[in-house]
């Protein structure tokens, strides 16, 4: 028989002590794992592997299974907030009882048809997306969309599936993602730079095969450099500029350090060339772009955001 460990390990880090005596094992063998550190008990009659801190092992202790950002971080979902940073929040049945509460861990009580799918962690990507969406900031929220679309986490008909299950107010944030885009930093920056009322589509291409991170206004071509420097890249990078160049456009190229702590600045720069170079490019994009409902703070505690009107001028007050 394959030790304790192994069999929890195999089986993705949890298992319940009727599977492992399936497999074998006796209350001996489990109380032997547990004393030695080998396996570790979240809740009575349930092993796992997982470290106490991890958000996994927190959600099966309160009671439940992971939901919302907590759980799309496992899978690799673009966000601020690193695997292990994203706030939890544990999925529970309506009529769950004897929940360990947790300081720091909301818990949410689910309908089952959420309950019945997903795996013994985690709820269904599909109902994690959806309370993702409705935990997140705004600019967040879009840039979920855009993951699950650009690494396939989800097929086009599951994601029809979330928009459905979100409440009509809110489902007009599909409207932001575009599929074309393929980094966090990108959509971010793009839906940040549509909420100020600019035009912004990503990968736009390039004569030589390359695409530029976004074109803004059909003037700026802007490259964002990513979380750490790659020496490799300095003359590549200087050349993709020159081709940005060559095509008409104004090379305007960021870090996500900057994006993050003075995007302030990246505006009025963007905007200071725009107005310079405005009317002067050799090249249009000529691509229609719908306009989008200004996005709101929130009234209610449910969502931090909220969408008002359309508007085809700029999509936020201010």
């Amino acid at each position: 028989m394959s030790s304790i460990e192994t069999m929890v390990a195999q089986a993705g880090g949890l298992l319940h002590k009727q599977d492992l005596v399936k497999l074998g094992a006796r209350d001996r063998d489990l109380t032997r794992a547990v004393r030695r550190g080998a396996v570790r008990r979240p809740r009575r009659g349930w092993y796992s592997t997982w470290s106490e801190d991890d958000s996994r092992f927190i959600a099966v202790r309160v009671g439940g299974r992971l939901t919302g950002l907590a759980a799309l971080a496992l899978h690799g979902a673009w966000s601020w907030s690193g695997r292990g940073e994203a706030p939890i929040t544990v999925s529970v049945p309506r009529n769950a009882a004897r929940l360990r509460r947790r300081r720091h861990v909301r818990v949410v009580h689910d309908p089952p048809e959420v309950i019945t799918r997903g795996t013994r962690w985690s709820v269904d990507l599909r109902d994690a997306l959806r309370r993702a969406i409705t935990e997140a900031s705004f600019e967040e929220a879009v840039a979920l969309i855009d993951w699950a679309t650009e690494t396939g986490a989800l097929s086009r008909s599951a994601l029809l599936e979330v928009r459905r299950l979100l409440t009509v107010d809110a489902r007009p944030v599909f409207e932001w993602a575009d599929p074309r885009c393929d980094s966090f930093p990108e959509s971010i920056a793009r839906t940040r730079f549509r909420r100020a009322g600019h035009r912004a589509r990503c990968q736009g291409p390039l004569r030589n095969g390359q695409r530029i991170d976004l074109v803004i206004d059909d003037v700026i071509g802007l490259e964002i450099d990513g979380f750490a420097f790659h020496a490799d890249r300095f003359e590549e990078d200087r050349r993709k500029d020159l081709e940005i160049a060559r095509a008409g456009l104004v090379p305007l190229r960021v870090t996500v350090a900057v994006m993050r702590s003075d995007w302030r600045t990246v505006v009025e720069a963007a905007e200071r060339l725009l107005a310079t170079h405005r009317g002067r490019v050799g090249r249009r994009w000529t691509g229609h772009e719908p306009p989008l409902r200004a996005v709101l703070p929130a009234r209610g505690r449910h969502r931090s955001w909220r969408f008002g009107r359309c508007q085809r001028g700029r999509a936020t007050p201010g």
